[in-house]
């Protein structure tokens, strides 16, 4: 999938770095271009994988007026960055942002601008704020999300109340183990990764895990995969959706397994059952545990399967098994699924992504609307 991102305000320009980040495993760092926009300029600077061309920053004004941003604004600037993009090489546009900053107030008026010129469909992904960082936050990001989602073809929702407090318990085991030689805790396909102290980064990391698998299952890969999954039907799975959310779970193999003794496992019968039994559990886990909002697989409208790790790992068995469970549970008829498979000399994880869009609730977005309901009937 051909993509361009646009991150707003520092949490977005830090997802959309993340997301940019090249990897080993496929031609991505070419189907990708990502622009920046922030006011903070070490926030800017900060970021290693967008390059100096798509940073755009402008001077810190009083972001509650839009009014007064739009006139401040290098808005021009910004128009030429999506415009010098604009020759039909992308599938989609990717905003970026956390729902409860100011840069987030920029999104109609960029909406505006994109679909001017541009007709491929735009999706947001936004992170709600965690409720520690205060009511006004939390109320202006429940007014913000109903803003934009009026406007968008999708929003790709992410819980920080749920994420962060993951993302601190995978720090504190990853610290206790650094003496073991640890180098993967916190993977990403093909990327050998590094332990981070602040919880937001590993945040963003799984963010920006989960986009990327997204991305490479719709593009051509050494490997060929036994059920294509390409980019037009991942569109179609999240176009007109509104909110959706995407699971992701994987698990690492052992040396053996990477060492190439298929052949010899494959003639166990324990084993098939066990390779199955593996995407099975992976699937509960990305929909029950490790999915970016917590919601109903009942409430969703169409889902996505994608198998990922060393073709000879992914169980067709498993596989059939978790489309039936995923089939029979969604509230609609459009399931779509795919594999997307690596030699086992690159191969360290065997991954399970779903993705849940036409959601009817997710119950963290109506735990935040709720509270400006509740403004408006507040008496005086």
């Amino acid at each position: 999938m051909r993509l361009l991102i646009l991150g707003l305000g520092t949490a977005g320009s830090r997802i959309a770095d993340a997301i940019a980040e090249p990897t080993d495993r496929s031609t991505r760092s070419t189907a990708i271009h990502a622009i920046a926009v922030d006011n903070d300029p070490e926030v800017l600077e900060s970021l290693t994988n967008i390059e100096r061309e798509g940073k755009v920053y402008f001077p810190k004004d009083s972001i509650s007026d839009p009014t007064l941003l739009t006139t401040t604004f290098t808005i021009d600037e910004v128009k030429a960055r999506l415009r010098s993009y604009d020759a039909g090489g992308h599938d989609a546009v990717l905003l970026c942002a956390g729902l409860g900053g100011g840069l987030i107030d920029l999104v109609p008026h960029l909406v505006g601008i994109i679909r001017e010129t541009m007709y491929e469909p735009v999706f947001a992904l936004v992170t709600l704020p965690a409720n520690g960082e205060g009511q006004e936050r939390l109320k202006r990001a429940a007014s913000n999300m109903r803003q934009i989602r009026a406007i968008l073809d999708g929003v790709i929702v992410f819980d920080n109340q749920l994420w962060l407090d993951k993302a601190r318990e995978q720090i504190e085991t990853a610290i206790q183990q650094k003496n073991q030689a640890t180098t993967e805790r916190f993977w990403l396909p093909g990327t050998p990764e590094k332990i981070s102290t602040d919880p937001y980064d590993v945040v963003n990391r799984q963010i920006a895990q989960r986009v990327q698998l997204l991305i490479q299952a719709g593009e051509v890969q050494d490997t060929p995969p036994q059920m294509v999954l390409d980019t037009r039907e991942i569109l179609n799975t999240i176009t007109g959706m509104d909110l959706i959310t995407i699971g992701l779970a994987d698990e690492p193999l052992n040396d053996q397994s990477r060492m190439g003794f298929f052949k010899q496992k494959e003639e166990s019968i324990v084993y098939r059952q066990e390779r199955a039994g593996r995407i099975v559990k992976l699937a509960e886990k990305a929909v029950f545990r490790d999915i970016s909002a917590f919601c109903e697989l009942s409430s969703a409208r169409k889902a996505l399967i994608l198998l990922a790790g060393p073709e000879e790992e992914l169980s067709m068995k498993g596989f059939m098994a978790v489309r039936k469970w995923v089939d029979d549970s969604i509230n609609g008829y459009e399931l779509r699924s795919g594999d997307s498979p690596v030699s086992a000399r690159y191969g360290t994880h065997v991954a399970v992504l779903i993705v849940l869009s036409g959601l009817n609730e997710i119950p963290r977005v109506s735990e935040l609307d709720q509270l400006i309901t509740e403004k408006k009937t507040d008496p005086q």
